[in-house]
């Protein structure tokens, strides 16, 4: 017992030092988790700087009696594949070269920004005045969404957020303070029972439908608590797993799933959002008859639909990024997630951009932390990719019958799982370099004006489309091939259509059954899931479309819908290994060693997602 109530003094007495608003200096600190907080607290740059291929370069520092670490000398010739940190007089150079249109909008941008302000409200006064008198509508509502963040953003240029933010610290502090004097091991078991009576509460007491009962939402409900343990029980570490960490994103999970199937609101939300990509993704076709011809781009032909939408998309994330708007989004969006789940800044950056840019493209966002990632680190910038699908290829699903309203939910519902899923079966052991900031390192090859940018988007478009066109056809000819074999043995044993989908499938049936799925459907489930394992999630979404519309009932056919959207299959492993090791060359044994573990876990963060919509439907 006194050992324990030790334990739990050290852990308070760490959280306090680290929520303090006190400055953290050298040369105050002899006990481990003082220097712990130290080590969270150090300027990035001086981190990347002892993990940077040096010449020459002596060993790093060493804490004195002290506690000053000795001033080192930064040797003149540095590797080139080392973190290349901008000066002062790069930005001096920048400045001379900003045009006289931005200097002359910098020393009058009070009245730009009034000028807006005021072509917008009354831009939406005319429209409210046209468009309210005709009832509700969900364009209004979009609209008056989109004022509302114009308004706080033009707002919070010239009011501090301190005025805000202060207020709320405070408060929180004031409540969590008894909180942080409960030992550790009571208050994870406390938020545990917290969150779990919610799920309880919200799930049983929802009024019952068709294709919804109470028992079939128990069934779901018990086999999101299996996935965990399954998670749990093949831990690395099991002692290391951050419980809060996990709680937090599963009940952040559950809230948004329940935002959307239940909240009218969040409903329209979601389905403004999926009409609003299809509507968008689909003036690629322009383009593609411009080139092709009506007949060509209107024959349906897979590739034509495709891969010109993913052209399409890649140019248009090169255009937002130029302009600065991906970056805004992704800083502010990962920052929630760090201080909400406690995971570093890379870590948050990566699971946010993963459904706007899929697997590969979401690590180039962090390239230059790459080399210097932790295990668990990279172990979740894998987990991300494979737990969802990427914007690029949205439109491909929805162009075969898929909802989008269901696709868009899954993405977003990804985000925290991935987190939670991958914390669970690689928890984090050391201390990462972006515990406590988030950065999105500017690009290497600024572009010089849109236009460049929609360009450099178009031409990785392409390479991603001939990429994936590659895989399809040898992933195809491969299935087709052993199946082909399967078949020809099992016909000397009197078993018709013995494929690799049909022997696998039943392997997959528990898990079919335990995300809700009725019992009736739960073998044509597990062959879907088994052809996403071994192809892909297009082939499997094809045959969801086509063979299986008829088959499975309205439940089973959406809780399969998210349990396929994700890129967790055998050729988006080689895929992964290949870009991060390209980007990462001395992390390549690391990146081989867990691509299988990050596979399987972004398979079970849809299947924890499928689960939680059969809770909800």
């Amino acid at each position: 017992m006194p050992a324990n109530r030790e334990s739990d003094r050290v852990d308070y007495d760490l959280e306090k030092t680290l929520y303090s608003d006190k400055p953290i200096t050298e040369g105050t600190s002899d006990t481990p988790e003082q220097l712990v907080v130290h080590r969270l607290h150090t300027n990035l740059t001086d981190t990347l700087e002892f993990h940077s291929d040096v010449k020459n370069a002596p060993p790093p520092p060493t804490i004195t009696e002290k506690g000053v670490a000795p001033s080192i000398d930064i040797p003149q010739k540095i590797d080139k594949t080392s973190f290349e940190i901008s000066t002062d007089d790069n930005d001096e150079d920048e400045t001379k070269r900003e045009s006289k249109f931005s200097l002359f909008y910098k020393k009058h941008k009070i009245w730009f920004h009034v000028t807006y302000l005021l072509i917008f409200t009354g831009f939406l006064a005319a429209a409210y005045a046209i468009q309210v008198p005709k009832g509700y509508s969900l364009e209004n509502l979009i609209l008056g969404l989109i004022y509302a963040f114009f308004c706080l953003k033009l707002l919070f240029k010239y009011v501090s957020t301190s005025h805000i933010t202060n207020p709320c610290v405070w408060c929180a502090r004031k409540v969590m303070t008894p909180v942080l004097r409960i030992p550790k091991l009571y208050r994870t078991f406390g938020y545990a029972l917290l969150v779990l009576s919610v799920i309880l509460i919200t799930v049983f007491c929802l009024p019952e439908k068709p294709e919804s009962s109470r028992l079939q939402r128990l069934q779901a409900l018990f086999g999101m608590v299996v996935f965990f343990f399954c998670l749990w029980a093949t831990s690395k570490n099991r002692r290391m797993v951050n419980w809060n960490t996990i709680i937090s994103g599963l009940l952040f999970q559950f809230l948004l799933a329940l935002f959307v199937f239940r909240c009218s609101v969040g409903h329209d939300i979601f389905n403004w959002a999926s009409n609003f990509a299809q509507a968008y993704l689909e003036k690629a076709s322009h383009g593609t008859s411009f080139i092709f011809g009506d007949a060509v781009a209107e024959s349906g032909i897979f590739a034509v639909t495709v891969f010109p939408t993913l052209i399409f998309f890649a140019a248009t994330v090169q255009v937002l990024y130029y302009y600065g708007a991906l970056q805004f989004l992704l800083k502010k969006c990962a920052t929630f997630f760090m201080t909400l789940l406690k995971v570093s800044g890379a870590e948050s950056i990566v699971a946010v951009a993963s459904p706007f840019l899929g697997q590969g493209e979401n690590a180039l966002l962090i390239k230059p932390f790459l080399p210097y990632l932790t295990q668990s680190e990279m172990h979740q910038v894998m987990c991300s990719g494979f737990a969802t699908i990427s914007g690029s290829v949205l439109y491909g699903y929805i162009a075969m019958g898929v909802s989008g309203e269901a696709l868009l939910t899954s993405c977003i519902m990804s985000i925290p799982c991935s987190l939670a899923v991958s914390k669970l079966r690689y928890p984090e052991d050391d201390i990462p370099i972006t515990a406590t900031e988030v950065r999105v390192p500017p690009s290497d090859e600024k572009p010089a004006n849109a236009l460049h940018a929609a360009g450099h988007g178009a031409a990785t478009g392409m390479n991603i489309a001939l990429l994936m066109c590659a895989n399809l056809i040898s992933l195809l000819a491969m299935l087709y091939a052993v199946n082909a074999g399967l078949t020809w043995l099992g016909n000397f044993i009197t078993i018709d259509d013995l494929t690799l989908q049909l022997i696998t499938g039943y392997v997959f049936v528990p898990v079919a059954w335990l995300m809700g799925v009725e019992s009736k459907d739960v073998v044509s489930v597990g062959q879907l899931l088994a052809t996403k394992i071994w192809a892909n999630e297009f082939v499997a979404y094809s045959a969801l479309a086509s063979t299986y519309i008829d088959i499975l009932s309205a439940r089973s056919y959406l809780i399969v819908t998210y349990a396929l959207c994700g890129f967790a299959n055998l050729g988006s492993v080689g895929m992964q290994i290949g870009v991060l090791s390209t980007l990462a060359p001395k992390r390549s044994g690391d990146i081989a060693s867990l691509a299988v573990s990050a596979m399987i876990c972004g398979a079970f963060s849809t299947w924890i997602s499928a689960s939680i919509a059969g809770m909800l439907l």
